[in-house]
């Protein structure tokens, strides 16, 4: 792989990263699509929770009672969609999936979790669950408050850390001058080799 190419792979980790920590930058809510258990496509947007590029990982959080849980545990092939519109930079990454709710990646990952964000999983219903009118789906007593990390604990019994391992990523670069597009694989032994493509 040529050096341009390998700066390119370099830069999408590293926005990728960026995406986790800055909560301005376009990619911290990517888009995840699933395969769902009637066969068709099925995306929803994330917060982007961590990225290690040592071992090619992208991490998002889902409660564990959530339809795509369900369809990663059929299906685990996944897809990321990232676009950062002030950077003009697209990343289509293609990746497996699985779900871990129990053991300490999944422990520390629940530590890692602001009690804003743990907040979510203190919900009574499952997420999709019918309804008889709008609803925040959060017990009463912290519907309007942030919640203590002692009133968050319960609410680990439905968290789950969903890791997800790239093999492949499609990085387009949109300029008025000329669009630029480069395709990366990953092989299994995690070395990675990419080719200039066509926008």
């Amino acid at each position: 792989m040529d050096g341009r190419l390998q700066e390119v792979l370099r830069s999408c980790w590293n926005e990728l990263g960026r995406g986790v920590v800055d909560r301005r930058h376009g990619f911290h809510v990517p888009t995840l699509s699933t395969i769902a258990l009637d066969g068709a496509p099925c995306s929803r947007a994330v917060v982007l929770r961590r990225v290690l590029p040592e071992s090619c990982e992208i991490h998002c959080h889902t409660d564990l009672r959530s339809g795509k849980v369900a369809e990663i545990r059929a299906n685990p092939r996944v897809a990321w969609h990232f676009y950062d519109e002030g950077r003009k930079l697209q990343l289509r990454i293609a990746a497996v999936a699985e779900v871990v709710s129990e053991g300490l990646r999944a422990d520390d990952a629940w530590s890692r979790s602001a009690v804003t964000s743990r907040r979510c999983y203190l919900a009574p219903r499952a997420p999709g669950d019918t309804c008889e009118a709008p609803s925040p789906n959060l017990p009463e007593g912290v519907r309007d408050r942030r919640p203590t990390e002692a009133e968050t604990l319960p609410g680990r019994a439905n968290f789950s850390l969903v890791v997800t391992n790239a093999t492949s990523i499609d990085w387009l670069y949109l300029a008025s001058e000329g669009h630029q597009r480069a395709k990366f694989t990953c092989d299994a032994s995690g070395v990675w080799r990419g080719c200039w493509t066509e926008p």
